[in-house]
């Protein structure tokens, strides 16, 4: 069988496609770690690259826009006062607020002046803010030392999570519980969220920082990686096969490609995409790479059966030659370009929007190329339905990585507090995630809402959002970063459409973030994204950390996961896996076992 396939990627050309799309696909999550007040984990959305250096940009906050803008039908005109919050009396609120800034800055656009214009009358009094912002990756690398200095601005956007509460024990940063009679719409996510206000609050009950919100309204509790596999969809359909839906069938189709990769013009069945290759597969057998909530105990995966049998599994599939010799070393650009050259059929590690990348690369190079690639749910497991890992949780629910913290001796705390909750009111997460009705966002007759054709139709409705100061995408962080993104309007302009399957629609078009939730099911939902609050102590979360991905013992893990899996260990020598599991158990400062212990006393029951 003849067939077209590009001759030649070069690594510029997928870095310019993913910059359209797949980084535009990545979000707050929706999972959690369970532990108190603190989980660092970061936004693929946040990941930003724009230059500059600190701003200092006073806006005087009694100038409206000249053009009033239309009552939105989510503008119910609350006020602090119609509340019940009671405010001092009030002209100006002045105050200085430390920012980082996404892609674009959200600075003069339409709707951070709507903000503002929404806070002030929210509040009651005027604002005069003084804006000091860096570009994302530059405020990152010096947020730390400016704590440490105590250079504390009035209100400050931070990506520190728990390290925040070191802060707050020592009188710097402002206790929120002292002041929860100044807030209506945040305690709403605390509630909702998994853990409820244990999540929210330390074990004494304080809380030093807004956590950052997340809404998802229709409840869609998909995920945005390792949980689906790609598949060569021409291949599949032009040999009447199709994806797998259990691992009998996995084995299975990987025999039947591997018997006609000559004539597909494969090099190989399998090949990984810059991530650890058994991220992959992890979820199939129920277990995870680091410590995790298993639905009764914390226990650290790699050491478990399930994590055996499936480096056995994958050593099954190396020892029948279907995996790429290179899986372990070749980069993300090298596989990209086998992806999109045609070298191999199963990529079973990628992000949402890879697979439509690939797609438009290899149509922007060959038009006619016949290569399509997709995407089907993790098959099932021995023990049934696949995990998936960061499925969004229902509702209103927080994420403790990020979030917003005040200087303890601000001016006036009780404004500064009632203005950050006023930014978890439906009014303003629907007013900076979709705008308003008729200028950028319209209704469809089944009630689900669109952003306008002059968005849609843009080349990157992401960043043409942006320019509005929508902030949907997060290209534009509009408002006081974080202000909550909303599920719905982020996949619509954030989660590109790809080519998907399933057993009981076979082939069609869908989202990542939402096929896997429909195709997952509620089963799919695994058990460490909805783990129980612990409370720990600074050196216990230090303690705990060791055993986190990209701890002390994930080196030792990655050494003998790639030996088990190519044979060069053999994975049913018994002997060998409890030189691993003693190797492992080995790195940490303290005895392994009891930070398990130290991790399952500390849950909350």
């Amino acid at each position: 069988m003849k067939r077209k396939s590009v001759t030649k990627f070069t690594a510029l050309a997928l870095t310019a496609a993913m910059s359209m799309g797949l980084l535009a696909g990545c979000g707050n999550g929706g999972g959690n770690d369970g532990s108190g007040s603190g989980q660092d984990s970061t936004q693929g959305t946040q990941q930003q690259s724009q230059q500059g250096s600190d701003q200092e940009t006073p806006n005087q906050g009694g100038d409206s826009n000249a053009n009033t803008p239309s009552v939105d039908k989510f503008d119910e005109s609350a006020t602090a006062a119609s509340n019940g919050i009671n405010l001092p009396e009030l002209d100006t609120l002045s105050i200085t607020v430390n920012a980082p800034v996404s892609n674009l800055s959200a600075e003069g656009t339409r709707f951070q002046q709507l903000w503002q214009e929404k806070m002030e009358a929210y509040l009651g009094c005027k604002l005069d803010i003084t804006w000091v912002t860096k570009p994302w990756n530059d405020y990152r690398e010096t947020e730390k030392t400016l704590l440490q200095v105590l250079d504390i601005r009035d209100v400050t956007t931070s990506t520190i999570g728990q390290a925040i509460n070191e802060y707050g024990e020592e009188g710097v940063i402002l206790n929120l519980a002292d002041y929860t009679d100044y807030m209506v719409y945040y305690p709403e996510y605390m509630a909702d969220t998994n853990g409820g206000e244990h999540f929210a609050k330390n074990e004494d009950g304080s809380m030093y920082y807004f956590m950052d919100g997340f809404y998802n309204p229709n409840n869609i509790q998909g995920a945005q990686s390792m949980t689906a596999f790609a598949y060569r969809f021409d291949i599949l359909q032009e040999n009447g096969w199709q994806p797998a839906t259990n691992l009998d069938e996995f084995t299975q189709l990987c025999a039947d490609i591997y018997a006609k990769k000559d004539e597909l013009g494969l090099d190989y069945v399998i090949a990984n995409n810059s991530m650890d290759f058994f991220r992959g597969f992890a979820g199939i057998f129920h277990t995870w790479e680091c410590a995790y909530y298993n639905g009764s105990e914390w226990v650290f995966g790699p050491i478990e059966d399930n994590f055996r049998d499936m480096l056995r599994y994958l050593n099954s599939l190396w020892e029948a030659g279907y995996i790429d010799i290179e899986y372990s070393t070749a980069g993300g650009n090298d596989n990209n370009e086998k992806a999109t050259n045609g070298k191999v059929a199963i990529v079973p590690t990628l992000w949402s929007g890879m697979a439509a990348t690939w797609n438009k690369a290899m149509k922007d190079v060959n038009p006619d190329t016949t290569m399509e690639w997709g995407l089907a749910y993790l098959p099932d497991g021995p023990d049934g339905t696949a995990w998936k890992w960061g499925s969004r949780q229902d509702g209103k629910s927080l994420n403790q990585g990020m979030g917003i913290f005040i200087n303890a001796e601000t001016e006036h705390p009780e404004y500064v507090v009632a203005m950050i909750d006023y930014q978890y009111s439906d009014q303003m997460v629907n007013w900076l995630n979709w705008g308003i009705e008729g200028e950028t966002y319209t209704v469809n007759a089944d009630g689900t809402r669109t952003y306008v054709d002059e968005i849609m139709n843009d080349e990157s409705p992401a960043t043409k959002s942006a320019e509005y100061g929508l902030m949907a995408s997060s290209v534009c962080r509009s408002g006081i970063p974080f202000v909550p993104l909303d599920n719905d309007a982020m996949t619509l302009l954030s989660s590109q459409p790809e080519p998907w399957w399933s057993e009981s629609r076979g082939y069609y078009e869908g989202k990542y973030w939402i096929e896997t939730s429909v195709n997952g099911g509620p089963d799919s939902v695994s058990p460490y994204d909805r783990p129980p609050v612990m409370y720990l102590s600074p050196e216990e979360q230090a303690m705990r950390a060791q055993l986190n991905w990209g701890g002390v013992c994930t080196k030792m893990l990655l050494t003998y996961a790639d030996k088990f899996i190519m044979g060069e260990y053999d994975i049913d020598d018994d002997a060998k896996w409890a030189e691993y599991v003693n190797a492992v158990k080995s790195q940490t400062d303290e005895d392994f076992d009891s930070i398990l212990e130290m991790m399952n006393e500390k849950t909350v029951k």
